[in-house]
């Protein structure tokens, strides 16, 4: 059976969100807050996030749920709120963590921002968070890095992942939790035209598209350009082997099967049978390299 599509009634916009290069919009639908991303002419970005998410939870990474929509008869997806306002939460991205820990840490560099590397992020959250659970917020940050690895997810800049703010008013304490992973739609080769995801196929050339995409998280400052995202967690996991063990062992355990049955649920209006073909083709690729790093 296919995915849904929501059709957004015009009436049910709220306002513009800057962040981001994408038209989008909040939108109010059965008394929910769902962040509508117009995808552009010519890509699978609605198809991508959508598919994203489907692949997070079926190796149990928390991630933003996500939906295909249309509004106006602009094709995009929505991605629900995952930030209670109402009880007190907010949203803190990696550019402010990070720009609160680092003295010169240029947060508005959202492109090309050396600075955002393992390391720093390592040491944010290190004074952040007690030794206990900086282990465990790493932990999971490290899953969002498989996620990217597996789905070719090159778009991990450090406005792509935060910390959830917590504000009780009968404490005064604040407490800050990992956010679900956000924000995939730099995926899946969703930029590509189907004649070139056919040749990739029949030339065998799915590896080298996988492994030839740069990410938005660096090595080191040092570095003209974001390591690619399998590459990075080839070497992280090596660097911080018990930060990526969990996630690494889900996705070895994830069934060819299941991943057909997500690509396949898409619309075939949204997806073609190339892109789908494509799709399942460069997530198997990066499973067979992720499962080789726990041999």
């Amino acid at each position: 059976m296919s995915y849904k599509i929501i059709e957004i009634p015009t009436d049910a916009r709220e306002d513009t969100e800057q962040l981001g290069s994408k038209p989008k919009f909040w939108v109010l639908l059965d008394d929910k807050r769902w962040l509508f991303k117009e995808s552009r002419p010519d890509t699978g970005e609605d198809w991508a996030e959508k598919v994203a998410a489907e692949v997070a939870r079926a190796v149990g990474i928390r991630a933003a749920t996500v939906e295909l929509a249309e509004y106006d008869g602009r094709r995009g997806c929505v991605s629900m709120n995952f930030v209670d306002v109402k009880g007190g939460q907010a949203l803190v991205h990696g550019n402010e963590v990070l720009a609160t820990r680092f003295t010169g840490y240029d947060k508005g560099k959202v492109f090309g921002q050396s600075d955002h590397t393992l390391e720093n992020i390592e040491a944010a959250m290190r004074g952040l968070f007690s030794s206990d659970q900086a282990d465990g917020v790493l932990t999971e940050l490290a899953s969002y890095l498989v996620l990217d690895a597996l789905i070719g997810n090159t778009d991990r800049h450090h406005e792509n992942w935060g910390l959830l703010l917590h504000v009780y008013s009968e404490s005064p304490e604040l407490v800050l939790t990992v956010a679900p992973s956000f924000d995939h739609a730099s995926s899946l080769g969703r930029e590509l035209r189907d004649e070139k995801r056919l040749r990739f196929i029949a030339e065998k050339r799915i590896s080298s598209y996988v492994n030839k995409g740069r990410g938005g998280v660096f090595r080191s400052p040092d570095e003209p350009h974001g390591e690619n995202p399998l590459r990075l967690v080839q070497l992280a996991a090596r660097a911080y082997p018990s930060f990526f063990e969990p996630a690494l062992t889900r996705v070895r355990s994830l069934s060819h099967e299941h991943v057909l049955q997500i690509i396949g649920s898409l619309p075939d209006e949204r997806a073609s049978p190339a892109a789908k073909k494509f799709a399942a083709a460069m997530i198997f690729t990066a499973q067979a390299s992720l499962a080789e790093i726990l041999r």
